[in-house]
């Protein structure tokens, strides 16, 4: 990671438990050596879809990084499988789905999938922190109804389309209301922003 490493070495990943999936031998060690590179010295390494299940029902996982292609499934139908399994905590955590394939319907998929986040291959190790420290701090809601299952979809709370009313009970208004308050002075808006002495 370089110069930039410096920016991740507060995060302290060598107590978290961590499947990594791949379905061909190489790339599999090639995540292990990039998580060992961030204090996973002993992820749960998994071929297929099938080692991945028995994983996710032996242990409980903060992460878990999974290939498009898996020895004997795809790595889209995993993630299905384990957002509707009903493994908790399992089953809510965050998911990073690594894929060759960026073509929008592909990255579409993933994220119908369930996956937090899709990661073009190769994958660089500063790209991999900077996803992992984003999940750190999502607070996306987790979604079940009938055809989706994971992670709120959506990354900003936009509320629905002008005119529309929203399908959840805490979508925000697209319209701005008036203000309650009175606007600040000049002085008010200079003041926040002057340095002030503090004596300790």
């Amino acid at each position: 990671m370089g110069a930039n490493q410096s920016k991740y070495e507060r995060v302290n990943l060598s107590t978290a438990e961590v499947l990594l999936a791949c379905g061909d031998t190489e790339g599999l060690n090639i995540l292990a050596e990039m998580f060992a590179g961030f204090g996973v010295h002993t992820p749960r390494r998994c071929l297929t879809g099938a080692e991945a299940r028995t994983a996710v029902q032996e242990r409980v996982l903060n992460l878990m990084v999974v290939d498009a292609a898996l020895a004997d499934e795809e790595g889209y139908d995993f993630i299905s499988w384990l957002r509707r399994s009903e493994t908790a905590p399992n089953c809510y955590a965050p998911v990073i789905l690594v894929t060759g394939h960026t073509k929008p319907s592909q990255i579409f998929r993933g994220r119908d999938a369930g996956a937090s986040f899709v990661v073009r291959k190769p994958v660089a190790p500063t790209v991999m922190m900077q996803r992992i420290l984003w999940l750190l701090n999502d607070q996306r809601k987790f979604v079940t109804s009938p055809g989706y299952c994971g992670p709120d979809r959506r990354l900003k709370a936009i509320g629905p389309p002008a005119g529309e009313k929203g399908r959840r009970h805490d979508d925000l208004s697209a319209e701005v209301g008036a203000a309650t308050t009175p606007n600040l002075d000049q002085d008010m808006i200079d003041a926040m922003f002057s340095p002030k002495a503090v004596s300790l």
